[in-house]
């Protein structure tokens, strides 16, 4: 069986020949970034990768651990947890000094999705704890856990002291990280994504004082749609945000404003943010999820060749107007032995850039293909060993 190389040469041209700004958004926040979702690919950035305090958006880390819990079946929207006297404890010493709460009572039953909610829409400490230490039998522990959950998602500027993001000196977070966090809990939970866009959430009818959704960017920027606010004191405000447009999603991240109005900064920022990265960027989708590649042959199969392709989109983000040099390069072993099942991995499909490796894409078949009979496979078997004699 021969491994063969099959390159595809391909010259990106974008028909719209606006010219490139160099100069990025004018925005305050001193540390920020800005992400296509599809590609990875950072279109802006200021100090991302300086790890400083996330505040509150660090409870996206909460977020994803109690979404992956729910997506393996460990627990359940509908599950209740127990509002225990330290997490309601930490919550009132909290709420007495400005922190955010869904007003919990010690004692009560909370559904995991109400806590969801009250984490995303009001920011609730008291929610967060509620959850760590039902979920790890104490908050240190949950903590140890979410610090391992960063380790697995390759957030290399993380390091967690607390569950709710309360200031403390070592808990801090990248933006690139949080950038980094953001684009996998919509990537990997796509089922609880709505949460985010959720406008209000009155847990206690008649506490109403903090029923809506902190992140102001949900009315300011309709095509916004998530994700979480952070503010405290010595970290300055900060939001996490995504926008989709035209099938299109950015993510962004900015944080450390402080000044002259800097909660609504943080807004005002992030939608300069997004509008720029629509407007002075493009995505070149060569190959959506599905589609055939190429066909690749197929030894003793009732047909000669299966048709491979990906798993997910191949694509390139760059400047609009720029024109870059595109080769996708396949690499598979041929021919392939029947029987083949389909969504095996035969390949892999290696994009790069003007010269550069961009990513390697895993090359799937599309189709299943069974063994011929015992006679037809002698008469290949025939043909095989002439065209082997002939080469």
């Amino acid at each position: 069986m021969k491994k063969i190389s099959f390159t595809l040469v391909i010259l990106s041209f974008f028909m719209n020949l606006s010219v490139y700004s160099a100069v990025g958004p004018d925005i305050k926040a001193p540390y920020a970034i800005l992400m296509d979702f599809d590609s990875g690919k950072v279109l802006y950035e200021r100090n991302s990768t300086v790890a400083v305090p996330p505040s509150s958006m660090s409870k996206l880390m909460t977020i994803y651990y109690v979404f992956e819990k729910l997506k393996n079946g460990t627990y359940t929207l509908d599950t209740e947890f127990m509002v225990g006297p330290e997490a309601w404890k930490k919550a009132k010493n909290m709420n007495a000094n400005s922190g955010s709460t869904m007003f919990l009572e010690y004692g009560e039953k909370v559904r995991i999705e109400d806590l969801i909610r009250g984490i995303i829409v009001n920011s609730g400490n008291d929610a967060t704890i509620v959850l760590a230490e039902n979920i790890s039998g104490s908050e240190a522990k949950f903590v140890d856990e979410l610090n391992n959950l960063a380790y697995r998602l390759g957030l290399k500027k993380t390091t967690l002291v607390n569950a709710s993001g309360w200031y403390e000196k070592d808990h801090l977070m990248s933006v690139e990280d949080l950038a980094i966090l953001s684009r996998k809990i919509i990537q990997d939970f796509p089922e609880y994504y709505h949460y985010f866009s959720e406008k209000e959430f009155l847990y206690k009818e008649k506490l109403t004082g903090n029923k809506d959704n902190r992140n102001k960017l949900l009315w300011i920027m309709p095509s916004s749609d998530g994700l979480k606010t952070g503010h405290t004191t010595k970290g300055g405000y900060g939001l996490s945000s995504s926008a989709k447009k035209n099938e299109r999603r950015l993510i962004s991240v900015v944080n450390g404003i402080k000044g002259v109005n800097p909660s609504y900064t943080r807004f005002t920022d992030s939608k300069s943010l997004l509008e720029w990265g629509f407007r002075e960027f493009s995505n070149l989708v060569y190959f959506n999820p599905g589609d055939k590649v190429l066909e690749i042959p197929v030894w003793f199969g009732k047909k000669s060749t299966v048709p491979v392709g990906v798993s997910e989109k191949v694509l390139i983000t760059n400047k609009v107007g720029e024109n870059p040099n595109v080769e996708l390069r396949a690499i598979f072993k041929s021919p392939i032995p029947a029987p083949v099942v389909k969504g095996a991995e035969v390949g892999s499909l290696i994009l790069y850039v003007d010269g550069h490796k961009i990513k390697e894409f895993k090359l799937e078949t599309l189709e299943e293909i069974e063994k011929t009979g015992f006679i037809s496979r002698i008469f290949k078997n025939i043909k095989q060993i002439i065209i082997n004699i002939v080469s």
